[in-house]
């Protein structure tokens, strides 16, 4: 495990000893770890979405051009039983 240094303000410091003190984590090293965590899984989340958005939005006008291709098929059917 690698250590970094960061620097906060006095609000979030006084945040991070409150939930180190109601004994919901041991070290305030864990507060910080669990919320970059929190962070990390929020943005993949983001991340993640978006590019199913992108797909579901691509299937739709797939399916559309499909359905297109569809119908001119079954007119071009329809004239060339119609001529002959």
């Amino acid at each position: 495990m690698k250590t970094i240094t960061v620097r906060v303000d006095n609000e979030l410091v006084r945040e991070i000893a409150r939930l180190q003190k109601e004994g919901k984590f041991q070290t305030k090293s864990e507060v910080i770890r669990e919320g970059l965590k929190a962070l990390v899984a929020r943005e993949q989340h983001k991340h993640l979405k978006a590019n199913l958005m992108c797909y579901l939005n691509e299937r739709e006008a797939l399916t559309q051009a499909a359905q297109d291709v569809e119908d001119r098929m079954s007119v071009t059917e329809e004239s060339l039983k119609q001529s002959s």
